[in-house]
């Protein structure tokens, strides 16, 4: 097939990673509105984020196993409307614990939709024949840009919480429709790939654990910015959205020119800026905690933290003796419980030494991304040769 006939098999993976980014966008400006309405202190909010984080890591190291029986466009097609269905479920939840079940349904639906949509982009990044991975990823930070401006315009207009997630539920429906009809077909099926649970083992473990590092600090910014900003930096809640703003127009603006950066700097300098710049946006925002400085250094993190996991995930599809697909679900197995995990464990943490004190302790995350980037891709034996994309 050439690039040409290609070609609406990418812009429909392009379409599921925005759908994704406006789901997670919608629910970040989301939650400090669900906090209010259900009279919840940090530590009760977490555990609706607990619960979506347990609901995802319940099902992701079978995920990658279903997909190589199923498919990644049928397990992609099903997980997101499946979550559209159960994002709208959490806005009807009139209580604590009807919250927490709402939100585990909605997570599991979301882990299972991050790794399958993942695995449709390797094969179709495969199939174009360059490195594409970080323009998907681009469009899942886009996604997440409107899906906060969507959401602040709703609250503007005084949309309750359930009709501004019916309009956004409805849109994203509507999108994950029109993608399928683009999307390719079952051809990557491989039913001997999958043998079980896709647990990092081997040299895929360090590059894991730098995936779960970057998602512990990009899940940060998506569930407690603007609770941040809201509560700690003192801006009005209207404006609490702006922080994530900031931080989502930022990595798309840089994942969009990602492939460009990591074929002249090479995947291990992109990781080791990136981790700087991370770890100087969020010195800025804890150090000086008001409406501009902290809302420019969530745009700094945004930027250091762009291109670091397209570059790991393109990296785990290239360790020798692993299957493409099994090093992509082993780095995202780890990777996304440290995106679902570490939000509710910044929340719980916050209630004993103030959620200032949390985000400051990601600067150490973002340190560590740096330090051993060089050696996680040497550990995985991926030539240096070969990193310049």
């Amino acid at each position: 097939m050439t690039r040409r006939d290609l070609l609406p098999a990418r812009a429909a993976v392009c379409a599921i990673f925005f759908g994704n980014g406006f789901a997670i966008g919608i629910w970040a400006a989301q939650l400090p509105r669900f906090k209010a309405a259900l009279k919840l202190s940090d530590g009760e909010l977490s555990l609706g984020l607990l619960a979506f984080s347990i609901g995802a890591v319940l099902l992701m190291p079978i995920v990658g196993w279903a997909i190589t029986h199923v498919g990644s466009r049928i397990a992609t097609l099903a997980s997101a409307f499946a979550f559209t269905i159960t994002l709208f479920l959490i806005g009807l939840a009139p209580s604590l614990p009807l919250f927490v079940a709402a939100s585990f349904l909605a997570g599991a639906c979301n882990g299972t939709m991050d790794i399958s949509m993942n695995t449709n982009a390797t094969v179709v990044e495969k199939a174009w024949g360059a490195a594409i991975m970080s323009s998907f990823h681009a469009f899942f930070s886009l996604g997440g840009l409107v899906g906060a401006a969507v959401s602040g315009l709703l609250i503007a207009l005084n949309l309750s919480i359930v009709s501004t997630l019916l309009v956004a539920c409805a849109l994203m429906g509507l999108l994950f429709l029109v993608a399928a009809f683009g999307m390719m077909s079952e051809a990557e099926r491989t039913g001997g790939e999958g043998h079980g649970f896709a647990l990092p083992r081997g040299s895929v473990v360090l590059v894991a654990v730098l995936a779960m590092f970057c998602f512990i600090v990009e899940g940060a910014m998506v569930d407690w910015t603007a609770i941040y900003l809201e509560t700690v930096t003192k801006i009005e809640p209207e404006r609490a959205f702006v922080g994530f703003a900031a931080f989502s127009l930022t990595m798309t603006f840089c994942r969009f020119l990602g492939d460009a950066v990591v074929r002249r700097l090479g995947r291990g300098r992109t990781m080791q800026l990136g981790g700087l710049l991370a770890a100087a946006g969020l010195s800025l925002a804890t150090l000086l905690p008001y409406p501009v400085t902290a809302t420019l250094g969530f745009a700094l993190i945004g930027l250091g933290l762009a291109n670091l996991v397209p570059v790991l995930f393109s990296t785990a599809a290239q360790i020798p003796g692993v299957a493409p697909s099994a090093g992509v679900a082993m780095v995202a197995t780890l990777g996304y419980g440290g995106y679902l995990m570490g939000p509710p464990l910044i929340g719980f943490g916050g209630d004993i030494v103030g959620l200032r004190a949390m985000l400051a302790l990601l600067i150490l995350f973002a340190l560590i991304i740096s330090i051993l980037s060089q050696r996680a891709l040497r550990t995985s034996k991926v030539q240096f040769s070969e990193t310049r994309l």
